[in-house]
C-alpha cells in the first residue's frame, strides 16, 4: 500500500497489476483538484486489504487482473462489505481498462463510470465528478443513524446502533460489543431482542444477539451452527438455527 496525500478531495484507491499503469494514474490524480489522499493495490487482495483499513471514497479499478478480477472485486465491494460497516455510503467504482466489452456487465454492478485506457485527463475529471455527486446524493437519502444512550462511569455515551457487533447477555443488564469497546445496556437481552429486530439484530442464543451486517462467516459442522463476527465466534443454539438460517438468506 502506497499513499500521496494532498489535504482536500475525494480518497481514491486506484488498483492496477500494471506498475506503469498505476504511475500514470497517480500522475493524473496529482493534477486533479477533486482528488484528495490517494491509495495503489497491484491486485484485488491488496485492495480488499486498503478498503478494510481506509475510508474509500472512489476505486479506480483495472479489470483484466491475475488472481481475482476487478469485477469479482466490485462484486465483493457491492454483496459484502469491506470495510466496517458505517453510516457513509461504500465506494464509488470507476472501472479504468484497455478493454471495452465488459463494459455492460460492469454498469450491471453499478459502477459510477467505465475509462477506457490512455486515461485523458478531462475524461477522470469527469468521472470523479460523477461520484462525487453520487456520493453526496446517497448522504442525502441516508437517514439519521438510531442511538442507545449508555452509562461509562459518570458519563452518558451514544451508541449507534449498527455500531454495535453483538450483544451479550449479563443478567438483567446487556453488554454491547463495539469496536471501540464494551458497554453496559439496564435492559434484558430477551426486550433487546424483540426491539431491534427490525433493526437487523438476529437472536442466535439464548445468551447473545447478533447484528446481521457484521456477520463475517457462518460455519456449519458437525451439526453446530457458528457465527462470526469481528473478534467473536458464538454458536448458535439448535432452537434458533432454522430462524437464524432464514434472517442470513433473506439479508434481513
Amino acid at each position: 500500500m502506497e499513499a500521496s496525500v494532498n489535504p482536500q478531495g475525494l480518497t481514491v484507491l486506484v488498483v492496477d497489476d500494471e506498475p506503469l499503469a498505476l504511475s500514470q494514474m497517480k500522475w493524473l490524480l496529482a493534477a486533479e483538484p477533486q482528488a484528495g489522499e490517494v491509495f495503489t493495490a497491484a491486485d484485488a487482495r491488496s485492495a480488499e486489504q486498503v478498503l478494510q483499513q481506509r475510508r474509500i471514497d472512489v476505486v479506480l479499478l483495472d479489470i483484466h487482473m491475475p488472481g481475482m478480477s476487478g469485477l469479482a472485486l466490485a462484486r465483493r465491494l457491492r454483496d459484502l462489505p469491506a470495510v466496517e460497516p458505517q453510516a457513509e455510503a461504500g465506494p464509488q467504482v470507476v472501472f479504468v481498462t484497455a478493454d471495452a466489452h465488459p463494459a455492460v456487465e460492469a454498469f450491471e454492478l453499478e459502477a459510477r463510470d467505465y475509462l477506457l485506457k490512455p486515461v485523458r485527463g478531462e475524461r477522470l475529471a469527469e468521472a470523479l465528478r460523477r461520484a462525487a455527486a453520487a456520493r453526496e446524493t446517497a448522504a442525502q437519502d441516508r437517514p439519521e443513524p438510531v442511538r442507545v444512550a449508555v452509562l461509562q462511569g459518570d458519563s452518558t455515551v451514544l451508541v449507534n446502533l449498527q455500531d454495535i457487533r453483538w450483544v451479550q447477555a449479563h443478567g438483567d443488564y446487556a453488554r454491547l460489543h463495539t469496536q471501540a469497546g464494551t458497554y453496559l445496556l439496564r435492559t434484558p437481552l430477551a426486550e433487546l431482542a424483540e426491539a431491534w429486530e427490525e433493526h437487523g439484530f438476529i437472536r442466535t442464543h439464548r445468551s447473545s444477539l447478533v447484528n446481521l451486517i457484521h456477520v463475517q462467516r457462518v460455519t456449519r459442522r458437525q451439526g453446530r451452527m457458528l457465527i462470526e463476527v469481528p473478534g467473536a465466534e458464538l454458536e448458535v443454539s439448535r432452537r434458533l438455527m432454522p430462524q437464524v438460517r432464514e434472517r442470513l438468506e433473506t439479508g434481513r
